[in-house]
């Protein structure tokens, strides 16, 4: 069987990044020659750094793109040296660095950056970022090296730190090491600016990010022009590297491997699956009705501001349209900023609908997360439905985690928490969204550990940010002619489809209760409304098509159980079987990779169904395709 990179995507403008595989003596590592970056840097297949890279934040935090026109590159065998400029120019911002990085037979890897301002312009960071691995470094020994001199015996959070402003375990730096095995340590070392680190996983990266300036100082700050900004950072292997050889290569031999173990007994049920009303405002059409009914889904979210002047009739809209679909609704109740709610019309709706009402997430406009106050005054008024009502936030986990660390998250009220989730608050290239993959489960084992036994909500999921909680100013950037920023491409692409399958397999091992996906319509949703694009030349879809990710929840349509099959390595390859009770019904596969895998399946009686998500398989098909496509019976060992 041969899987297709999921990276193949349909309309996407960016191509999947061609990696410069290197060398430095016991290390190896890939340059990305977009931007500039160290990858995956590995001693023999351990995991050491999962990247080295430079970034200019604008006063938003928003990411100033880079233009890199390399100037020398010498690469041997066991050493490299690799010399660029890279050139940032964005509204006000223009900024151009110098890097150099070099790889030297001993193992150490050095990057350094000289950068200069050509204008005067308010930055929140610019320089250097080291990005730690979760799976090798969460719980792991550490040593931090103070800009004091002192050295700080610790270790690693193993649950998701609290993003507490001033307030981070690891501070101050001008060093920080972890150890790779008894023995054996891998040593950073920065020069040019105060180091600090924070736990990524908050926002469900993959990482534990050590980071130029503190955030405990004034920002945004302003740049002049002329003004010039050095940095260094050093990358050491600290020990004895032999015994790690034998033990990480028989290791990564076991996990490499090509057999995927087809689990044909259930190990769990499923979360309830949804997806939330459409954002454009237009009402689902029969055509897009009788599709959304064959995913059998759970609910519909409907995101009702009482602010709002038409919040009536958007709740009254979401209700016809929970109905129409065979749904139930999960309403996001958004309270007012500084006064209780005027609901009256919203009781009567909900009183006469409230066999639709499914659970109740209570916000308040301008509060990070759901405050004792928020959820005691929504309780008071919905609490007579009968339905849970959950604390949370509705901007990352990073808010749940650290409301409820300052004793200011609702929860004791709670019957749920929840919290949202996108793989691309940092960085948005295909890698690293996959690699979020990884840090889903962390947030909810987290939560777990807060939760007092409450059940997890995970709403909504989304492939961007829906809007930006983190800004200092409330200009949102503009491309004249651009996409909206809540919109990717990869929407209508096979990507997505992985990188779901993966979501939904995590959040279901990890025994959520609940998950909320994407949109109904429109280029945040499953398939594309009637009308078509608004902007086909850069959203290339067709009018009623239905995106990949319509059939990753076809599938999971009447499935009530699942079970994960055994394939070594679950970062390359996400492989779920799907049960109705204990009747088993597909086989989905994803490549979460960027290369072509060959696998052999194997499942231990019965033949299975597997459904093959390969590049542009299931890319403008017919209606009813899931029961046409290629739907085979595989060969057992």
């Amino acid at each position: 069987m041969r899987m297709r990179t999921a990276f193949q995507i349909y309309g996407q403008p960016q191509a999947p990044a061609e990696f410069v595989p290197l060398r430095a003596g016991p290390l190896r590592l890939l340059y990305d020659p977009a931007n500039g970056g160290l990858r995956r840097i590995k001693l023999v297949e351990r995991e050491v750094l999962r990247g080295i890279y430079a970034a200019v934040r604008d006063r938003n935090w928003d990411t100033v793109p880079g233009r890199i026109a390399q100037t020398s590159s010498i690469v041997g065998d066991d050493s490299f040296c690799i010399e660029f400029t890279s050139e940032h120019r964005q509204a006000e911002i223009d900024f151009i660095w110098h890097g150099r990085i070099e790889g030297t037979a001993d193992g150490e890897v050095r990057y350094d950056f000289v950068g200069r301002a050509r204008s005067q312009f308010h930055r929140n960071r610019i320089g250097f970022c080291v990005l730690h691995p979760i799976a090798e470094c969460a719980g792991a020994r550490a040593r931090q090296t103070r800009l004091d001199g002192r050295t700080i015996e610790c270790r690693f959070p193993g649950l998701i730190e609290p993003q507490i402003f001033g307030e981070s375990s690891f501070q101050q730096l001008q060093g920080v090491a972890h150890e790779i095995s008894p023995g054996v340590w891998a040593g950073v070392s920065f020069m040019g600016d105060v180091f600090e680190m924070e736990d990524q996983r908050n926002w469900t990266d993959a990482s534990f990010k050590t980071y130029c300036t503190p955030l405990a100082l004034p920002f945004p700050v302003e740049i002049t022009s002329g003004q010039c900004i050095q940095q260094s950072v050093k990358l050491q292997i600290i020990g004895n590297i032999e015994p790690v050889r034998s033990t990480v290569s028989a290791i990564a031999h076991a996990a490499n491997k090509e057999l995927i173990d087809i689990q044909v007994e259930p190990s769990g049920r499923l979360p309830q699956i949804g997806l939330g009303v459409a954002s454009h405002g237009e009402s689902l059409t029969g055509e897009a009705i009788a599709a959304l009914q064959r995913l059998q889904l759970s609910h519909l979210r409907a995101d009702i501001h009482l602010s709002s002047a038409d919040h009536c009739s958007k709740l009254e809209q979401a209700l016809i349209e929970a109905e129409a679909t065979k749904t139930r609704l999960e309403l996001a109740l958004h309270l007012p900023r500084n006064s209780e709610p005027a609901g009256e019309k919203v009781l009567l709706l909900l009183e006469e609908h409230k066999e639709r009402l499914e659970r109740i997430l209570a916000l308040r406009e301008g509060e990070a997360a759901t405050s004792p106050e928020t959820i005691a005054s929504v309780r008071a008024q919905f609490s007579r439905f009968g339905v849970p009502i959950g604390a949370g936030s509705d901007r990352n986990f990073c808010e749940l985690n650290r409301e409820q660390a300052l004793g200011r998250l609702g929860q004791s009220e709670a019957d749920f928490l929840f919290w949202s989730v996108n793989p691309q608050v940092h960085a948005f290239d295909h890698l690293s969204v996959m690699e979020t993959l990884e840090a889903q489960s962390a947030t909810v084992l987290s939560a777990r550990a807060f939760a007092n036994g409450k059940e997890l909500v995970v709403s909504p999921i989304t492939l961007k940010q829906r809007f930006n909680p983190v800004a200092t100013s409330s200009s949102e950037p503009a491309v004249p002619g651009g996409l909206p920023p809540q919109v990717d491409t990869r929407q209508l692409s096979d990507f997505a489809a992985a990188w779901t399958l993966g979501s939904i397999a995590t959040l279901a091992a990890s025994n959520v209760r609940s998950a909320t996906y994407y949109e109904t319509t429109g280029w945040r949703g499953v398939m594309e409304r009637d009308s078509g694009s608004l902007l086909p030349e850069l959203f290339p879809s067709q009018p009623k098509e239905r995106f990949p990710v319509y059939s990753v929840f076809e599938a999971l349509a009447g499935c009530t159980h699942y079970a994960l099959a055994d394939s070594g390595d679950r970062t390359r390859i996400i492989a779920i079987s799907l049960f109705s009770g204990r009747q088993l019904q597909h086989v989905l596969l994803a490549n979460l990779t960027d290369s072509t895998q060959r696998l052999r399946v194997r499942a231990s009686n019965a033949a299975a169904h597997s459904l093959m998500l390969e590049a542009y398989s299931v890319v403008r098909l017919e209606p009813d395709w899931f029961e046409k496509a290629w739907l085979k019976r595989s060969d057992h060992d």
